[in-house]
């Protein structure tokens, strides 16, 4: 009997150790540009708040020039951006060490099929998988990569010439989602047969092998090229692929077969924000005209549990004449909070839609926000860095960090989210890596 129990609670403690381990690897990364959320809010506590570019709370820097949210998994930093001048222009992707900064692995491939300008090159933010430790990678010119984690290339597709994959000028790329054992990449395409009208299509490959599974193109004629990155979430033991069409509306698909379940259409031109889950309720946002009416903007919040078109039988609630359309939300504690193209934060009641407050974070918002420890993490276009206190009747500029360039006075441009591990915050601007956080002891 003895012998039996020491088998026993040997075999617990080692369970035991399995689950801690496991919550401090989720709890530790952020495996997509949303967190491991998919919401922009972390668990994390402790954080700072506040730093400065001269020395407070930075513990690392490093040269990159990048345009969009880190992502961190397995104590490493990966990041997409540009390099070069001239001829010698190409589009990186880059491992560092989340500890010291250091540059693990770089690679770095030639941009073409493509008319987006230079400075917009890297638009699209790496996903991770936490299963596998993948990453994947869309570049502007349609090159889609699976990383391992050391750099190497597991598979490779070529979405331009494979598919007749579609980018505009201003540079509009869609972000990678992990789904199951699917990686879900997004675009407009023109082929053959089935996919000969150009359209918004989701295409679902095999997140080990690169090999297709499915097509979906849930939607009607583009309004223009978008880049809103859908979600992964279970409504009534259902689990959904749910984010914006370049044809205004949003779309819920299955995950394993790509088959619409609903719409709702929201917008007159394209989405370009990210929608947000919570329970049975998405919340989304535009800054175009509204379909019902000629005012510009709405934030809506959807019942995520009709079918077919549900555009009349399942809005919650509306927050109209607000032009949210290029940050993707974050909620905690029933407070959704929205960044308008103005850079203005609006905390609205997330049951009712009723708004609690706003304030003003600089002149251009394109930086989605982060709620983690009680605080708003924050960028802004004109290279501004801010942590905000939210209150119920208003909210406090607990630091605004301005960040200029190294060369002139300048403003460094800020597009990316912040994203937190581990105690740390990581942020790229056109210049450089960031990660600001309390030296560990």
């Amino acid at each position: 009997m003895h012998h039996r129990k020491l088998i026993f609670y040997r075999l617990f403690i080692f369970c035991c150790l399995i689950a801690i381990g496991t919550s401090a690897a989720v709890a530790s990364d952020w495996p997509s540009w949303r967190g491991p959320n998919q919401d922009g809010t972390s668990a994390e506590t402790g954080l700072i708040s506040t730093w400065s570019i001269e020395g407070e709370n930075l513990l690392w820097q490093a040269e990159f020039i990048g345009r969009s949210t880190p992502i961190v998994l397995n104590g490493r930093v990966y990041v997409i951006g540009r390099v070069g001048e001239g001829i010698t222009q190409q589009e990186r992707i880059a491992c560092f060490d989340t500890e010291t900064g250091e540059l693990l692995w770089n690679y770095q491939f030639n941009v073409f099929h493509t008319t987006i300008s230079f400075n917009r090159v890297g638009w699209t933010s790496l996903a991770g998988d936490p299963e596998t430790g993948n990453i994947y990678a869309h570049g502007v010119q349609g090159l889609f990569f699976c990383f391992d984690k050391d750099g190497n290339i597991v598979w490779s597709r070529s979405l331009t010439e494979e598919y007749g994959r579609i980018s505009g000028y201003g540079g509009r790329v869609h972000t990678p989602i992990i789904a199951g054992n699917l990686v879900v990449i997004s675009y407009l395409n023109s082929g053959w047969g089935a996919q000969a009208a150009t359209r918004h299509r989701y295409f679902a490959f095999d997140k080990r092998t690169g090999a297709l599974i499915w097509v979906s193109t849930p939607g009607g004629r583009p309004l223009d090229t978008t880049y809103s990155t859908p979600v992964v979430a279970n409504i009534n033991g259902q689990t959904l692929i749910i984010g914006g069409n370049a044809d205004g509306s949003i779309y819920a698909m299955k995950q394993n077969t790509g088959e619409m379940v609903w719409g709702f259409k929201l917008s007159q031109r394209g989405i370009n924000t990210s929608v947000i889950v919570s329970g049975t309720k998405v919340y989304a946002s535009h800054g175009e005209e509204n379909i019902d009416s000629t005012a510009m903007g709405r934030v809506v919040c959807i019942d995520a549990t009709g079918t077919g078109d549900v555009t009349q039988t399942h809005e919650v609630w509306r927050y109209d004449e607000v032009n949210v359309g290029y940050t993707s939300p974050t909620l905690n504690a029933g407070h959704l909070y929205v960044i308008d193209n103005s850079a203005n934060v609006h905390a609205v009641n997330a049951d009712t839609g009723e708004v609690y407050w706003q304030h003003n974070i600089g002149k251009v918002g394109k930086g989605s926000p982060v709620w983690a420890d009680g605080k708003l993490y924050v960028t802004e276009v004109n290279g501004i860095f801010t942590i905000l206190q939210p209150g119920e009747d208003g909210c406090e500029a607990l630091s605004v960090q301005e960040i200029s360039r190294a060369a002139d006075e300048h403003y460094v441009e800020i597009y990316g989210s912040p994203a937190i591990a581990d105690g740390r915050i990581y942020f790229t601007t056109e210049e450089r890596l960031y990660c600001i956080g309390r030296a560990k002891e």
